[in-house]
């Protein structure tokens, strides 16, 4: 019962992130690219889970849903550093260069200090009587903003470019549409 009362609750809280960035952004597309880190980082969960052979419970999902808040932070401040370079009118591949570098630093400080943060916490696997165990918990975030951190770096720069192609060819597509329909409505006309 816990646990699919703690599915529901990571459910609701990827759905209320997505929501608050789409309004944010006034984009579908960005959310969903940030949105991508958050996958990668349950994959650094499991891991290093499996690394240190640790029971997968309550606390780990506990973990998890801290962790989602940490690496959609992450995301969020490189995606809207390059938005910021594009607007000030450099190309999409030189601002996705230059964001990812220029944000290198920033979020590797992050990632480090919270893994260093969590370091004694995952290493101690005693606890006090009638108390659940913390370790999962401090696993979880740790092995996730390591796995996640690497894969924005390298991976949400190539994620952002994919997706605004695919929103620039849904938006050719669109215009064209328009345009042959505005043709065929005009050929009646001059028909008729």
């Amino acid at each position: 019962e816990a646990q699919k009362q703690v599915i529901f609750n990571l459910l609701i809280a990827l759905v209320m992130i997505y929501v608050v960035m789409a309004a944010v952004f006034e984009s579908l597309m960005l959310p969903a690219a940030i949105m991508s880190g958050v996958l990668f980082s349950v994959f650094g969960v499991f891991w290093l889970f499996w690394l240190t052979g640790t029971e997968f419970n309550i606390m780990a999902f506990i973990g998890i849903l801290v962790l989602m808040g940490v690496v959609v932070n992450n995301g969020i401040v490189m995606i809207e550093h390059i938005n910021n370079l594009r607007r000030r009118g450099l190309p999409r591949t030189e601002a996705l260069i230059e964001g990812s570098r220029e944000r290198l630093r920033p979020i590797m400080m992050t990632m480090g200090t919270a893994i260093l943060a969590m370091i004694p916490i995952a290493l101690s696997t005693k606890t006090a009587e009638g108390m659940p165990p913390y370790y999962p918990m401090a696993r979880a975030i740790a092995g996730g903003l390591a796995f996640s951190t690497v894969v924005s770096l390298l991976f949400l720069p190539t994620i952002y470019a994919m997706l605004d192609d695919l929103r620039m060819g849904s938006g050719n597509l669109v215009r064209r549409a328009r345009m042959n329909r505005a043709q065929r409505r005009d050929a009646k006309a001059a028909a008729a």
